[in-house]
Order: structure tokens, then C-alpha cells, then sequence
């Protein structure tokens, strides 16, 4: 549940961002906050994912013994 929450917040400020970029003048910035928040966010699902896996082999082992 806590990883949609962090997906949709992801999409609103990545939006906001694009968006944003439509009319600045110099858009990159706005590029680099809509593509960081990315970065940031498949980081933080990786990290997360890693733990669930570990977490689900070690119940795993808990019901074999």
C-alpha cells in the first residue's frame, strides 16, 4: 500500500513537472525534476521489492523446519 501511495505522488510531481516545462524557458530543469523523481522512486521500489523477496524466503524457511 505504501508503494502506491509513493507511485501516485510520483506521477503527480513528475506531471507537474512536464507540464510546468511547457512554458518555461529553459525547460531542462523542470526535465530533470520530472525524470529524477523517477530515478528516485524505481530506486526506492528496488530497495523495497529486495526486502519483500527476503522477507517471503524466510517464512518460506520457517514453514520447511
Amino acid at each position: 500500500m505504501k508503494m502506491v501511495i509513493y507511485f501516485i505522488g510520483t506521477c503527480f510531481v513528475s506531471t507537474g513537472a512536464l507540464l510546468g516545462a511547457l512554458n518555461a524557458k529553459n525547460p531542462f530543469p523542470l526535465f530533470g525534476i520530472a525524470f529524477g523523481i523517477w530515478a528516485l522512486f524505481l530506486w526506492r521500489y528496488d530497495k523495497w521489492s529486495k526486502k519483500m523477496r527476503e522477507k517471503r524466503n524466510w517464512e518460506k524457511r520457517d514453514r520447511v523446519f
